[in-house]
């Protein structure tokens, strides 16, 4: 069996997109009509606004939208598709719950909301945590600092108020709990710090219509198969909870020998699958 997954926020870069975007030029053409700007002259700058939330997301959607299909080209079918936060966008593309179009709808709006936060928070990843340990701060320090994303034993993202985080860091540092790493960041991302933005967005996704997934999208929140039920709100409740990208994988893991294919700019997501795979 094999299984896509689509990479999310941070896995942006300079030019990613660049061969793609000649390849499916009608693909571009609709993207940049909606988005209202050049979206390859935007991925060959190196200023800041690659990296500015409201760009970035709808910039990976389209990049990793483009890969798969340069990928379904070549005849190669998953059975099962993921994505890490905004990659579970492209998951449902995949699966055809949404189209293209709608897909970079709500991406725009998601970027957007998201990038209005700015300064509700931060985020730091750990690594080589102490499992056992973070956990007891989180538990200790909540709801001002939590986990975020649980992304292999060796890696954990927190997320949480400035002051929290700033706090915690410390804490893990002199506790030896594990190394930590500050992110280029607007906001506390997958908390209760997105709260407003999800309000705003279930909204927005009420306007659209959703179709029954012709692929298993293992979700974000519960790594388990999306239900395909109240999507607006799945989709809101996505943006204030963690991703449990660790747990995922052991569910797919567990239904068969299992073949895993990054689809999109970079590697991070195949380096977390390592790191999770070779555990076990």
């Amino acid at each position: 069996m094999l299984t896509f997954m689509f990479p999310g926020q941070g896995a942006q870069h300079r030019g990613m997109g660049a061969a793609l975007f000649e390849q499916f030029p009608r693909q571009v053409e609709q993207a940049n009509a909606i988005l209202g700007y050049d979206l390859p002259a935007l991925c060959q700058q190196s200023g800041p606004k690659l990296n500015d939330t409201a760009f970035t997301q709808p910039a990976l959607f389209t990049v990793n939208a483009l890969a798969e299909m340069s990928v379904r080209r070549t005849g190669v079918e998953p059975d099962f598709v993921i994505g890490h936060s905004l990659g579970e966008y492209n998951a449902l593309l995949s699966a055809g719950v949404i189209d293209f179009e709608t897909g970079l709808q709500l991406v725009k709006m998601r970027g957007e909301l998201m990038a209005r936060q700015n300064g509700k928070g931060t985020m730091i990843a750990v690594l080589d945590p102490d499992l056992a340990q973070l956990q007891a701060l989180a538990d200790e320090l909540s709801p001002d600092f939590c986990i975020a994303n649980d992304n292999s034993p060796k890696q954990l993202v927190c997320a949480g108020s400035v002051a929290a985080v700033e706090g915690a860091s410390r804490r893990i540092t002199a506790g030896n709990i594990g190394k930590v790493v500050p992110l280029k960041v607007s906001g506390a991302f997958h908390t209760r710090f997105m709260a407003d933005a999800a309000a705003e967005f279930r909204q927005f996704c009420a306007r659209f219509s959703f179709k029954p997934g012709r692929l298993p999208v293992v979700s974000n929140l519960s790594a388990r198969p999306h239900d395909g039920r109240d999507w607006p709100e799945r989709l809101a409740e996505h943006l204030t909870r963690p991703v449990q990208w660790r747990q995922t994988l052991a569910y797919l893991r567990q239904q068969g020998p299992m073949l895993f294919q990054e689809v999109g700019p970079g590697t991070v997501l195949t380096t977390l699958a390592k790191a999770n795979l070779t555990l076990h």
